[in-house]
Parts: C-alpha cells; sequence; structure tokens
C-alpha cells in the first residue's frame, strides 16, 4: 500500500469511526497496533504499565476523535501520545516504588520450570537486566521497540523515538554491541549468545 492509499483509508477511516463503525476502529487498531506497542514498551518498565499505555491511548483517541483534522498525522498522534501516557506512567510508578526491575525481572517467571532451571534463568535474567540498566536511555528504549514490535519499519520506529531513520540501524548495532560487552564484563558469556550483533 503507498502513503497515498495509505492516507486516503486513514481519511476514510476516520470519518467511518466519526459515526460509530466499530469495524473501523478494528481495522485503526490493526493499521497503527505495532508502532504503537513498540512506543508504549519502549518508554514502560514492565508488560502491565506498558498495557495500561496501551488502553490510555486508544481510550485518548476516541475521546479526541472530533478534533483530529489531518489523518495523514494519526499515527504521528498515537505515537506522541503513547510514549506521553507511558511516561506519564513511569513517572507515577517512580513516586510509588523504588525497584524499577522487579516488573521486568516477575514477568519472566515460568511456573512449568525445574528449581534449578528456574534459578540459572533467573541469575540470566538478573545479569542482563543490570547490563541493560547501564545502557544509556536511549540504547534501552530503542531495544525495548525493537524487542515488542520487532515487524515495525525504521520509519514507524523513528517516529515513536524522534530519531533519523537512516540512523536507527547503526544505533542499534552499537547498543547491541554494548549490552554484550556489559554482559561479557559481568561474566555471563552463556547469556552473551543471545545477544546478537
Amino acid at each position: 500500500m503507498t502513503e497515498r492509499e495509505r492516507s486516503c483509508g486513514t481519511a476514510v477511516l476516520l470519518s467511518r469511526l466519526a459515526v460509530g463503525d466499530e469495524r473501523a476502529w478494528r481495522d485503526l487498531v490493526d493499521r497503527n497496533s505495532g508502532v504503537v506497542w513498540g512506543a508504549v514498551r519502549a518508554y514502560s518498565a514492565n508488560r502491565a504499565d506498558a498495557e495500561d499505555a496501551w488502553q490510555a491511548t486508544w481510550l485518548l483517541l476516541a475521546e479526541n476523535l472530533h478534533r483530529l483534522r489531518d489523518p495523514e498525522g494519526v499515527s504521528a498522534w498515537l505515537v506522541t501520545t503513547a510514549r506521553r501516557e507511558s511516561m506519564r506512567l513511569a513517572r507515577a510508578r517512580r513516586r510509588e516504588s523504588p525497584s524499577g526491575l522487579a516488573g521486568l525481572l516477575a514477568e519472566t517467571a515460568d511456573s512449568s520450570e525445574t528449581p534449578e532451571s528456574s534459578a540459572m534463568r533467573s541469575l540470566s535474567a538478573a545479569r542482563m537486566a543490570q547490563a541493560f540498566a547501564q545502557l544509556s536511555h536511549r540504547c534501552q528504549q530503542l531495544l525495548r521497540i525493537m524487542a515488542v514490535a520487532p515487524d515495525a519499519s525504521y520509519e514507524q520506529i523513528g517516529t515513536a523515538l524522534g530519531m533519523a531513520r537512516g540512523s536507527i540501524g547503526p544505533k542499534k548495532q552499537r547498543c547491541l554491541r554494548a549490552l554484550r560487552l556489559r554482559m561479557l564484563a559481568s561474566g555471563s558469556p552463556e547469556a552473551v549468545e543471545g545477544v546478537a550483533v
């Protein structure tokens, strides 16, 4: 689909949304879900916060639909709103809890594991989280969005993070290299195998 077809399609979707067409909502969500999810995950410490920001983003679109004038700007509006909601929620969570990695590590639990494999995975996840936390904030955002929205285009990722499209690939490589080096420095060569550069 060309950009022109996409923007025409978005204009039609917006007019259908204005009259309450439920299918138009599903189409709009399908069209933008990857980049919105990537944006909320890039700015959220855990999946639960990302899901909250995701829902808030779509709710805000529903509440502000009558204010949108430019169909081509809907994706950018969604990404900006997702980023703001995620940051707002992150600030609220920091006031509530001093630990940022607890939710991240809780997401990796699997009840079917043996105690030994669970302990090893926990140790590996803790080392990975430690190495990840040592990366720059920009690297953390980029790697999060690429992990949770692997099908998102560089253009969508650039929009979500405010980066030039051409800088994303090289930045990703530098971030992964830095993560790999930090993992090696922490004495986790087994975990480094999963960090492709």
